[in-house]
């Protein structure tokens, strides 16, 4: 069953922009650190959370689109306790993720998501009016970038989703900067102009009533790096930490200091408190909008973990388009667990 969406959600131009938010994802968090110029790169815990976001944001618009019962926030819940017990070397239930779960990187340790396992190992997962935990850091909104796919079919569902992944393992201050990264990614996606992307993702978080704070947060990194673009001393004094809006702002900050080149509003993003966070934000944003192939390729086919981000990106960007390229409904559900 088709589900309806018009055909700009299945254009080469969309798939190309939805590749380049994963992978430029991926990449930033890869190069934080200075990448080796040669041999294989591991992949970031970011990265790796997101690959379980985009699983359960496919499956939420495949049951959503053959008119069954579906619920986001279960499935973002399901997919990230799924996460936590491949990591933590536990059996697995009933397959939900399906192929994902036989891919044995993401069964690898990749960084320290402290907040994040924390809060899943503990048992209470939190909500937005409920929340179990006060942390803050970028890893929330790092992995809640797939979702931003969904927001052209129905933005403010798109942006609770985005909230919610964020409520069930970190605290408020996590929240708006989540809702506006997404916003800001999907802006990127659907207009390929980095300067335009930011312009315009504000315009929605303020339609959306997302809290002004984080409006803010972004109007004024928008401020910085037009007054005084691609100052690592200003980078460091805008984003002074590890938490969801520093990863925001140096984001920002990067991609309009430098809107037509990622190798370079990486380097810039490398000068950062927090160089994992502001880089896989820069990335992510830049790469949706210049697409995949505007990323650093020498980097990009050396993570390890490529393959899956790749295929999950392109199962993203296609899966509101159903039917259009001859795929079955029944190798879809096969493919994420439906039944």
């Amino acid at each position: 069953m088709s589900t309806g969406v018009p055909s700009p959600a299945r254009s080469p131009l969309r798939v190309r922009r939805v590749r380049g938010l994963l992978h430029g994802l991926a990449v930033g968090e890869a190069v934080a650190s200075g990448a080796p110029v040669a041999g294989v790169l591991q992949h970031g815990v970011a990265t790796q959370l997101a690959c379980f976001t985009a699983a359960a944001g496919i499956r939420t618009a495949l049951l959503a689109g053959q008119g069954r019962p579906a619920d986001p926030r279960a499935d973002l819940l399901d997919a990230y306790r799924r996460w936590a017990q491949v990591r933590q070397g536990g059996r697995l239930p009933a397959p939900r993720t399906a192929w994902l779960d036989e891919v044995p990187l993401l069964g690898h340790a990749a960084g320290d998501p402290r907040d994040t396992v924390r809060a899943l190992v503990a048992g209470g997962v939190g909500t937005r009016r409920d929340p179990v935990t006060t942390a803050d850091g970028w890893h929330a909104l790092a992995r809640a970038f797939p979702l931003a796919a969904h927001v052209e079919a129905d933005p403010q569902r798109a942006v609770t989703a985005a909230v919610d992944s964020v409520a069930l393992t970190h605290g408020p201050r996590a929240f708006a900067p989540t809702a506006v990264a997404v916003l800001l990614a999907a802006a990127a996606v659907q207009s390929g102009d980095p300067v335009e992307a930011v312009a315009a993702g504000l315009r929605d978080a303020v339609l959306l009533g997302v809290d002004f704070s984080a409006v803010a947060l972004v109007d004024d990194a928008v401020r910085a790096a037009r007054e005084a673009p691609a100052s690592s001393v200003v980078l460091r004094g805008g984003a002074p930490g590890d938490s969801a809006a520093a990863a925001l702002w140096g984001g920002t900050y990067c991609v309009l200091s430098h809107p037509g080149s990622v190798d370079a509003a990486l380097d810039l993003a490398r000068a950062a408190a927090c160089p994992d966070g502001v880089a896989a934000v820069t990335g992510a944003l830049l790469g949706a909008a210049l697409g995949a192939d505007a990323l650093p390729q020498s980097v990009l086919v050396r993570i390890d973990l490529a393959y899956v981000v790749d295929r999950l990106a392109r199962d993203l960007a296609a899966v509101d388009g159903l039917g259009s390229d001859g795929t079955s409904d029944g190798d879809w559900n096969a493919r994420y667990g439906l039944g």
